[in-house]
């Protein structure tokens, strides 16, 4: 059966206190530590943008939105990249927009912003081409009355981009959140929750040899080619979030984002389909886990694989792969 991770008070009671529960504990978190916190350098979109580049360029005036755009290093970058485009964000907390706003005006991009939820009707008055909704969707308080809300602001013809946590990349990062919450139970005690995962990491770093012997190869693969993406992302100035398993010597937002935050949640490839579908989505393209990959697939498997639908291949690539990802998808509103 697939998996569903989640520690949003939404998803235990559906009431409306739960939900403002959720929000404020995830506005208090990022009002204490803007995120991603990456310095001047800027987030690169190419990898959803890329392939519906030539659908865009035929467009004149496209609006752009980015939702929980935090420090707005996504933002900004397309704003910049994109100086043609009328770019948008909007995000829960004052800090993180103050940093948006700095960071606009280092690059000379011009951007829109709005501090506001996301979960309710948006304060612009156009829709929009292109609405990025980047590692922000799982911390939602209501993940589907999020999707059903975008749906509203999207033109027809626009293009919803979604990144969303897979559970399979991310279980490691739950089991030490939650054997820091065994120690320490209050997740805005970053200190305290800090030093335990610390001591943490310096006893897995003296059983290295261990840790290295129980390697899958398809692990250390993983590892060699994150560390060439990181290599190129480098060269080319682009920034990215740092992932739960770097080693982190500091309290610092990503650190926090990673184990402390208040409402979260992670998904497996139905949970995926059941939230694009219920929401008026459809997908244009998989790009991350779970996209689609024939050579883990048996040649005597062809012929019934070949009777299978989108969703049924990307749940057998996720199946039958070494590891995990996160799911990043390009969506469109189904007809």
């Amino acid at each position: 059966m697939a998996s569903f991770y989640s520690n949003s008070k939404m998803d235990v009671d559906h009431s409306r206190s739960a939900r403002g529960a959720d929000e404020d504990a995830v506005r208090g978190m990022y009002e204490d530590a803007p995120y991603p916190d990456l310095g001047s350098d800027l987030k690169a979109l190419d990898l959803y943008l890329d392939p519906i580049r030539a659908d865009l360029s035929k467009r004149d005036g496209i609006k752009f939105l980015d939702v929980g755009c935090g420090t707005g290093h996504v933002l900004v970058g397309v704003a910049k990249s994109h100086p043609q485009w009328d770019c948008y964000g909007i995000d829960l907390s004052k800090a993180s927009l103050d940093v948006a706003a700095e960071l606009s005006k280092m690059h000379g991009a011009k951007v829109k912003i709005e501090r506001g939820s996301y979960l309710d009707p948006l304060p612009f008055d156009h829709q929009f081409d292109v609405i990025s909704a980047m590692g922000t969707i799982h911390h939602c308080a209501d993940p589907l009355a999020a999707m059903r809300n975008l749906r509203k602001h999207l033109r027809d013809d626009g293009y919803l981009l979604l990144h969303l946590y897979g559970l399979r990349c991310d279980r490691e990062k739950f089991d030490i959140k939650e054997a820091l919450s065994i120690l320490e139970p209050d997740l805005r005690a970053h200190q305290a929750r800090f030093n335990f995962y610390s001591g943490l990491m310096d006893h897995t770093r003296r059983r290295w040899a261990k840790r290295l012997a129980l390697t899958m190869p398809g692990d250390a693969i993983g590892a060699v080619r994150a560390a060439w993406r990181n290599f190129k992302r480098r060269r080319r100035n682009v920034s990215w979030s740092p992932s739960f398993r770097e080693r982190y010597d500091r309290i610092s937002a990503p650190w926090i984002d990673h184990f402390c935050h208040p409402c979260e949640r992670a998904y497996e490839v139905p949970q995926v389909q059941e939230l694009v579908e219920t929401s008026g989505f459809e997908v244009v393209r998989m790009l991350a886990q779970g996209r689609e990959n024939k050579k883990l697939i048996p040649r005597e498997w062809a012929d019934r694989y070949d009777e299978l639908d989108d969703w049924e291949k990307w749940r057998l690539s996720e199946l039958l792969a070494a590891g995990g990802g996160s799911f990043a998808m390009i969506l469109r509103k189904t007809r």
